[in-house]
């Protein structure tokens, strides 16, 4: 059963300037399936629910303390993947155009670059700086869009920005040896579910269906956002077993380091 509770396409036949043409019109074009619109609802209320306590946000003096000092070969490392992670950004908006700042590759991506610069100049700030704070809460965040970005956006679909996920580790792994808790697990889910809402109130209207599978016209979308959610969770867990499994050989990584 359909509803026109929701929105309404703001371009012809849903898709912008006929570049989605190609998605199947029934994706594309007429009300929200009944059951999506509920299953958002209680998707945000539930997030709202699990939102960590306020003192879950303070973290201590070595979470804070967790980046490379200045000049050793990890610094070295985030300064140089940093400038060259913004070189690739800068040419990609240059050839595609800033519209594909709305894509969840490339947000990732800016995700990415932003905690390589933040580290590289985290030695040079004062303790309990907004940044430093800042920097450790994209931590996991960045390293779960990129690991879904290499599973699922280029292995899968397109074997592009491998780099991702070498990166990610890289930063996030090597240079902090600290177990996830589930603050990180909040705010990398609280990303997302911000990205589904804008994909949702704003791509779908006018037209831009970059994820077909995540349209809200079919009862599968509630299974596909579902599966996508779930896929955090698994993430959360197979990183923290990484850490336990390697973190001998991360912390003797940043003593060299």
């Amino acid at each position: 059963m359909k509803t026109p509770l929701t929105q309404q396409q703001l371009v012809h036949e849903g898709s912008f300037m006929g570049c989605f043409d190609f998605v199947p019109k029934r994706l594309r074009v007429g009300p929200w399936c009944t059951a999506f619109p509920i299953y958002m609802s209680i998707l945000l209320a539930k997030l709202v629910y699990w939102m960590p306590q306020k003192e879950s946000f303070d973290l201590d003096e070595a979470a804070l303390s967790a980046h490379p000092l200045a000049y050793e070969a990890t610094w070295l490392y985030n300064v140089i993947i940093f400038f060259w992670m913004k070189f690739v950004l800068l040419q990609c908006l240059r050839v595609r155009g800033p519209g594909i700042v709305a894509t969840y590759t490339i947000q990732s991506w800016i995700m990415l670059t932003t905690r390589h610069g933040l580290s590289a100049l985290a030695p040079f700030l004062p303790r309990q700086h907004f940044l430093l704070w800042f920097n450790e809460m994209l931590r996991f965040p960045a390293l779960a869009t990129a690991t879904i970005t290499f599973c699922f956006w280029n292995f899968l679909i397109a074997p592009v920005h491998f780099f991702n996920i070498i990166f990610a580790v890289l930063n996030t792994l090597v240079t902090s040896s600290r177990q996830f808790e589930f603050l990180d697990l909040w705010l990398a889910l609280a990303a997302a579910v911000s990205y589904a809402f804008f994909y949702l109130l704003v791509l779908d209207r006018i037209g831009v269906h970059l994820y077909p599978i995540f349209s809200p016209r079919t009862l599968w979308s509630v299974l596909s956002w579902s599966a996508l959610l779930v896929t955090y969770f698994l993430v959360f867990l197979g990183w923290n077993q990484v850490i336990s499994s390697w973190s001998p050989l991360f912390k003797e990584m940043q003593e060299q380091g």
